[in-house]
């Protein structure tokens, strides 16, 4: 029989920090014939009542770690568990004695400030995922999007929603603008259920969108046969009409319009977050 080493977590908020920190030194332990069992994780923990409740449920046979910031909470934890003859380490307090003798200054003592950056983390990482799966039209549910991009082919969509997604944690979907009756009714009726205020179009001066595909003509075509078929992809004149084109859908339909002709992506982003009046979007400058 593997002898059963118990643990459980206290923590004043999710608990996530002593579990990695638990991770990352049982894996040193791989090589050892002994079990050991995360039993519980006690979340949000700020009462010496709900600390008497817990020290009711374990006993000396177990390892408890804990990570409470209030001074107070912890130094109490510290003396019940101690004599009760419970092993356990409070994972915050070496960091917060070195920090504070490195730093010459005494930390804030506020529990649950991890769980907002956490939170925040998250939040960006399911936009840049969301984003992702919505470039360039593709992705079912652009009604969940913060801000639904609409242009031309090369008029920098997808550099500026990533920027978007990663910097400021915006679910963007951008869709493509096609000079075509079927397609462009296909494209509003993806439209319906996104608030008009969510729509921005993106416009590039013809000359400019002209030689932005012509250059990437250059890098997709590799002989004379494939550049000729190309050519009416960055043709000036084409280009002038799916300009008009665009132009005119944006103005009848009544989309927010912004001209990205020889812009930074970061500007462009920053007029984008102000149309949206998004109020998280101080966060990266």
């Amino acid at each position: 029989m593997q002898e059963e080493h118990n643990i459980v977590i206290v923590s004043d908020g999710t608990g996530r920090t002593a579990r990695r920190l638990m991770d990352a030194v049982i894996v040193q332990y791989s090589q050892t014939d002994l079990h050991f069992s995360l039993v519980r994780t006690y979340q949000q923990v700020r009462r010496k009542r709900t600390l008497a409740r817990i020290l009711r449920e374990i006993d000396n046979e177990y390892l408890v770690l804990y990570s409470i910031i209030s001074q107070e909470l912890s130094e109490h934890f510290h003396r019940q568990l101690l004599d009760r003859g419970i092993l356990h380490l409070n994972v915050l307090e070496p960091m917060l004695n070195t920090l504070s003798k490195f730093l010459g200054v005494h930390p804030d003592y506020q529990p649950g400030l991890l769980h907002v950056i956490d939170d925040r983390y998250y939040k960006k990482v399911d936009a840049i995922g969301y984003t992702v799966e919505h470039d360039d039209g593709r992705g079912q549910l652009v009604e969940d999007a913060d801000v639904v991009l609409l242009g031309l082919s090369r008029t920098c969509k997808t550099p500026i929603s990533m920027y978007l997604a990663c910097n400021h944690g915006l679910k963007v979907a951008n869709v493509p603008v096609v000079r075509d009756a079927t397609i462009t009714q296909n494209l509003l009726a993806r439209l319906e259920k996104v608030p008009l205020g969510k729509v921005l179009g993106l416009l590039m001066q013809p000359e400019v969108l002209a030689h932005v595909r012509e250059e990437r003509s250059h890098l997709l075509a590799t002989d004379a046969k494939s550049q000729a078929g190309l050519q009416e992809y960055h043709d000036i004149r084409e280009i002038g009409q799916e300009f008009r084109f665009c132009r005119d859908l944006f103005t009848v339909r009544g989309f927010q319009t912004i001209d990205v002709t020889r812009r930074a992506i970061e500007e462009v982003s920053l007029e984008i977050l102000e149309k949206l009046k998004w109020e998280n979007h101080t966060e990266a400058r």
